[in-house]
């Protein structure tokens, strides 16, 4: 039978350090539009990345009415990068070409979908970005049963009514945004500079192959999860018993809590920028049954409430936001259960 925990942070089950599908990237460039009378879709956007050489790293996305998500990346470890989440994707080439045009700027994006259709979105703004346009979106009921995001956008601007989406040759229409006597921009937005924070639904299956015997500084915890090992581990011990825990990956995960008997008490999740070794993304629990989240700085812009529930194998673990408003409909819960050395995390999100 099921046992609620006592309020505070949540402790992991034996062998568990943490469950949650964090995810971060940074961008260098946000498109994106909305269109209007297809039948399928409603919105086409990427995230850009620039790379050396010229070329580019994207993931392209078709949002359709029902608000699910396609997403089209050109790049292979990108698209490695979203396995076990629940994200539809496929592996395509991605065409892009950035001009100024006027006083703006001009993106034209062009690939091939999933249904072999012909895309083009076409994005012609009405000015130079402004960071007075920074600051947090709402994904509105776009995937609302497959991410939790936080995204942070940078100097942003409209798009004027030069920008079009056409599909297999077919133009639609890009609806207006704002009117004015003198100003017209439509519902298409251009980002320098766009950061994307998410908990991601999907099934982890992992191995424990090694658990240190102590813990001290330099401990570690290894997974393997499909062919590839992980090593977590000890980089400092506090006088309070606080250990901080690095992921030896390319993630800059860095865990801290507490180990009380053979659990682990989680207090915060922290992907790390090693290059100015500021926090990009956190998760944080406090004593209170309450959990935040925040974002390039800043602190706490997402909070809600934490429920743990012991079951005869694992654990469950419910994260509900209180807000902002837009994710009060996007309660997280992971199942964390397994046999053995055999552990599994189910994350799924949204209502029930």
């Amino acid at each position: 039978m099921a046992n609620s925990s006592e309020a505070g942070p949540p402790s992991m089950p034996p062998g568990v350090l943490q469950p949650f599908a964090l995810r971060f990237r940074r961008d260098d460039l946000h498109v994106m539009a909305f269109f209007e009378g297809h039948p399928s879709y409603e919105a086409v956007e990427a995230m850009i990345r620039y790379e050396a050489g010229g070329r580019y790293c994207i993931r392209a996305i078709l949002t359709r009415h029902d608000q699910s998500q396609i997403d089209h990346i050109n790049d292979d470890g990108l698209f490695a990068a979203f396995q076990g989440t629940a994200r539809e994707r496929y592996r395509r080439e991605v065409d892009l070409h950035l001009e100024p045009s006027g006083a703006g700027r001009r993106a034209r994006l062009e690939f091939v979908s999933m249904q072999g259709e012909h895309i083009v979105l076409d994005l012609v703004t009405v000015g130079q970005p402004d960071v007075k346009r920074a600051g947090l979106t709402d994904p509105g009921g776009h995937s609302a049963h497959s991410s939790l995001p936080l995204m942070w956008r940078g100097a942003s601007t409209l798009a004027d009514p030069r920008t079009c989406v056409t599909i297999d040759g077919v133009a639609y229409r890009v609806p207006v945004k704002l009117r004015t006597a003198t100003f017209v921009a439509h519902e298409g937005y251009y980002t320098e500079g766009h950061s994307m924070g998410v908990i991601r639904a999907g099934t982890v299956d992992l191995q424990l192959l090694r658990a240190p015997d102590r813990i001290n500084v330099g401990a570690e915890w290894t997974y393997r999860e499909g062919e590839r090992e992980t090593v977590y581990r000890v980089t400092a011990l506090g006088a309070d018993g606080l250990l901080r825990i690095a992921k030896l990956d390319d993630s800059g995960e860095i865990v801290a809590g507490h180990l009380i008997g053979d659990r682990f008490e989680v207090t915060r999740i922290v992907l790390r920028d090693d290059a100015d070794a500021t926090d990009r993304f956190a998760l944080a629990f406090d004593r209170n049954a309450g959990f935040s989240v925040s974002i390039e700085g800043q602190q706490d812009i997402l909070r809600g409430h934490v429920h743990t529930v012991a079951e005869a194998d694992g654990l469950s673990v419910s994260l509900s936001p209180v807000q902002p408003l837009w994710a009060t409909h996007r309660t997280v819960r992971v199942r964390c259960s397994g046999v053995g050395d055999r552990l599994r995390f189910v994350t799924t999100i949204g209502d029930l």
